[in-house]
C-alpha cells in the first residue's frame, strides 16, 4: 500500500500520533504538523516536516489526504469540517464532539462532502478487547449477564496544564477525558445503554470537575454493570475489565496503562464439577482458568494504521461519527447523573 500523506493538528497529544507516523509504525507519511503554539516548530524542525500555526494555511498548502485532529474537543467539529472541505478524510480524537447537536452537524457535513470520519476510540484496537468481543459474540460461554470495569488512572500534575481538563464546560473531568474510552468499550462489548446512574467525588484534586466516579449501568439487552473511574486512585491489579456470562467469566487488561512488561493478559474460565458433599458453592468446585499472554500492540498506532487503510482501501470507519455520537451521549449521561443525582435514560 502506498503511504498516505497525513497531517496532525494539535500536538499536546497529537505528537504521539506524529511520532508513530514518523517512526514508520503506520503506512503513512508525515506531511505536516499544525498547532497554535509556535514552540512545537522545534519538533517539526527535528523531523524535517513543515510546521504551521494556522491549520487552514496548512490545508491549502500541503493538501494532505488524511488529517489527525487532536485538539480540545470543543474545536473538533469546526476543524473536522474544514479538513473535509479541503479534501481530506479525518481521524478526530475522542469524544467526537461535546454535544449531540455538534455531532449531528459533523455527520451531516460528512455526508454532504463525501469524506469519512474515524473517531479515535483506540480501545477497539486492543487485542484483548477484540478477543473478548469474539468470545461474547460466539456464544461459547452463553449469554452475557453483567460486567465490572476499573478505570484507575493516577495522573501527574503535569497532565492538568491545559485548563479544559479542569472545567466542565470545556470538556474536562476524568469521565470526559478518559471515561469516554470505557463507555465506548461498554457499548462495543455489551450493546447500547438504556440508563445510567452515577456519583462523583473531587476531594483529592479539588477541581470543579470530578476526579472519581462510581457508575451503575443497564444496557438495552438487560446486561447490568458497574464502573469505577478515578484519576487519583492507584490500581493494584492489572485487570481492568470483568465480564460475567452464563457459563464462564472473562477478564483482561485494557490499554497500555495496565499492561505488564510487553504483554496484554486475557483470562477466561469457569467453575467445574463439584468435589464435595455440597456441589454448588465456589469452595466445593474446581476452577478452570485459561490465561493468554498477548504480545503488546500499540493501539494508537493500530488505529492510525486502520485510518490509512480506510483511505486507501475504502474501508468503513471502525468507529464512525454516528457511533462516536452514541458513546459521547453515554458519557454525557454519566456526567449529567453525577451533577444532578438523577438516573438518566438514553434513547
Amino acid at each position: 500500500m502506498d503511504k498516505v500523506r497525513l497531517a496532525v493538528i494539535g500536538l499536546n497529544f497529537g505528537k504521539s500520533h506524529a511520532a508513530n507516523i514518523k517512526d514508520g509504525k503506520v503506512p503513512g507519511e508525515l506531511a505536516a504538523l499544525a498547532d497554535m503554539k509556535s514552540e512545537f516548530g522545534t519538533l517539526a524542525d527535528t523531523w524535517k516536516v513543515p510546521f504551521f500555526t494556522d491549520y487552514k494555511e496548512m490545508l491549502s498548502r500541503i493538501n494532505p489526504e488524511g488529517v489527525i485532529i487532536a485538539v480540545p474537543p470543543q474545536f473538533h467539529k469546526s476543524i473536522a469540517i474544514d479538513c473535509m472541505e479541503a479534501g481530506a478524510d479525518v481521524m478526530v480524537e475522542k469524544p467526537v464532539t461535546l454535544t449531540s447537536e455538534e455531532a449531528d452537524e459533523l455527520i451531516a457535513a460528512e455526508k454532504r462532502i463525501g469524506k469519512k470520519v474515524l473517531v479515535g476510540q483506540h480501545h477497539r484496537f486492543e487485542p484483548t478487547v477484540i478477543k473478548t468481543k469474539e468470545k461474547i459474540t460466539s456464544g461459547e460461554f452463553g449469554r452475557l449477564i453483567g460486567f465490572h470495569i476499573f478505570g484507575t488512572l493516577p495522573k501527574p500534575k503535569g497532565y492538568f496544564v491545559q485548563d479544559y481538563k479542569m472545567k466542565r464546560a470545556l470538556g474536562g473531568g476524568i469521565v470526559a477525558n478518559n471515561g469516554i474510552h470505557d463507555v465506548d468499550r461498554i457499548r462495543f462489548l455489551c450493546g447500547d445503554v438504556e440508563k445510567a446512574y452515577a456519583m462523583k467525588g473531587n476531594t483529592i484534586r479539588g477541581f470543579e470537575v470530578e476526579d472519581t466516579a462510581g457508575v451503575s449501568i443497564r444496557c438495552k439487552s438487560g446486561v447490568i454493570g458497574t464502573y469505577y473511574i478515578s484519576d487519583c486512585s492507584h490500581p493494584l491489579s492489572g485487570f481492568t475489565d470483568t465480564y460475567f456470562l452464563e457459563k464462564g467469566t472473562i477478564r483482561f487488561q485494557c490499554s497500555s496503562f495496565y499492561r505488564q512488561g510487553e504483554f496484554h493478559i486475557y483470562q477466561e474460565g469457569g467453575l467445574g464439577e463439584g468435589i464435595g458433599p455440597f456441589q454448588y458453592g465456589p469452595n466445593q468446585r474446581t476452577k478452570d482458568i485459561r490465561t493468554i499472554y498477548i504480545p503488546f500492540q500499540n493501539p494508537h498506532a493500530k488505529e492510525v494504521e486502520y485510518f490509512c487503510r480506510m483511505i486507501r482501501e475504502g474501508l468503513k470507519p471502525m468507529t464512525s461519527a454516528e457511533d462516536g455520537k452514541k458513546s459521547m451521549e453515554l458519557m454525557n449521561a454519566v456526567i449529567e447523573s453525577m451533577d444532578t443525582g438523577n438516573v438518566v435514560c438514553l434513547k
